[in-house]
């Protein structure tokens, strides 16, 4: 079964070319659905029953997983399922930010993201770190072990950088004195990206 109908009110060509543009590396096709019409749907379905033929199919996807009332255990398996689907840095930051886990389920949350920081492939990568930044103050007591892991997962891979790199600078306006030393810890050109992105926060004088 395809998507063609669920989507077939809300499709908007115009934003599907730009969506393209801003995310290179994809192979599918974009119908130009925007991100909060996913979110309702995919609240809406009880299975998912869709074939992934589009982009819009992998974010329904994810949402679809992140907003199922199941515990975090079977809510794993799924993600884990999900990994091989991402491409870009939009379906690995959106999913990231739908991640709302339980209070009883926040050390089983962290060790599955946390997991994710020595993946070879670059979005599953992604994924451990924007989702353990996403989630750091609900860890306080790992700040450190969070702030090692995550410089240890930078390498040359753009999209690994710019995570690495966006972590830090939140990392960064948490606690500037406790951070600055792991900027030196990165690659140079990570340790740039930071630097940048921590300058247009506004928030804290370089």
């Amino acid at each position: 079964m395809d998507t063609d109908s669920l989507y077939a009110p809300y499709i908007d060509e115009e934003y599907a070319a730009f969506s393209s543009r801003l995310t290179k590396n994809h192979d599918l096709p974009y119908r130009g659905v925007r991100v909060p019409v996913l979110r309702k749907l995919a609240k809406e379905l009880e299975t998912f029953p869709y074939t992934i033929t589009c982009h819009e199919d992998v974010l329904l996807k994810g949402f679809w997983i992140t907003s199922r009332k199941i515990p975090f255990r079977e809510k794993r398996e799924l993600i884990a399922e999900h990994l091989s689907l991402l491409q870009t840095w939009d379906e690995v930051d959106t999913l990231a930010s739908s991640i709302k886990p339980r209070k009883a389920e926040l050390a089983e949350t962290y060790d599955c993201f946390f997991s994710l920081l020595s993946e070879e492939r670059t979005m599953p990568r992604r994924l451990g770190i924007v989702t353990l930044m996403s989630l750091r103050k609900l860890y306080p007591e790992k700040r450190e072990e969070l702030l090692e892991a995550i410089t240890a997962a930078d390498n040359d891979e753009y999209y690994i950088s710019m995570a690495v790199a966006w972590a830090l600078s939140f990392f960064y306006v948490d606690n500037p004195d406790d951070t600055r030393p792991w900027l030196e810890k990165v690659s140079e050109a990570t340790a740039g990206r930071a630097w940048q992105k921590i300058r247009d926060s506004r928030r804290i004088p370089c």
